[in-house]
């Protein structure tokens, strides 16, 4: 049940425009003891489902740069190929570790963003 609602609140927190890939990745490391390669496959066949809303939408909305969407398609298939391929290769404590690395890398500038706005809104009351 427990997974449930992770679930339910990571979907949340993406449909407000979170990345929550990386909280899902940790919950089902950590909680559920899954190894960090079928995490990460989890998260993203999770992401595949919970982001279909977001592309009915903005398809109706005629907001999609097709041009875009070929060019991240074709690299990205080549990437993953690539990372996958890396990544069965490798041993999965440093796989954990470089994950880790890519969530404080990509996290810890967002944060400073965030604690910066808040501090110049509160300056401002």
């Amino acid at each position: 049940m427990l997974d449930f609602f992770v679930s339910l609140s990571v979907a949340a927190l993406s449909g407000m425009g979170v990345g929550s890939g990386g909280l899902l990745v940790v919950y089902l490391t950590l909680a559920d003891g899954i190894s960090q390669l079928s995490a990460q496959g989890i998260n993203l066949l999770f992401f595949l489902f919970s982001s279909g809303a977001s592309c009915a939408v903005n398809f109706r909305l005629r907001n999609i740069a097709w041009g875009v969407v070929g060019t991240l398609g074709v690299s990205g298939a080549i990437g993953a190929a690539a990372g996958a391929l890396t990544a069965s290769v490798m041993r999965p404590e440093i796989i954990r570790i470089l994950f880790g690395l890519m969530l404080l890398i990509t996290g810890v500038p967002s944060l400073v963003r965030s604690l910066g706005s808040f501090a110049v809104r509160k300056k401002s009351k």
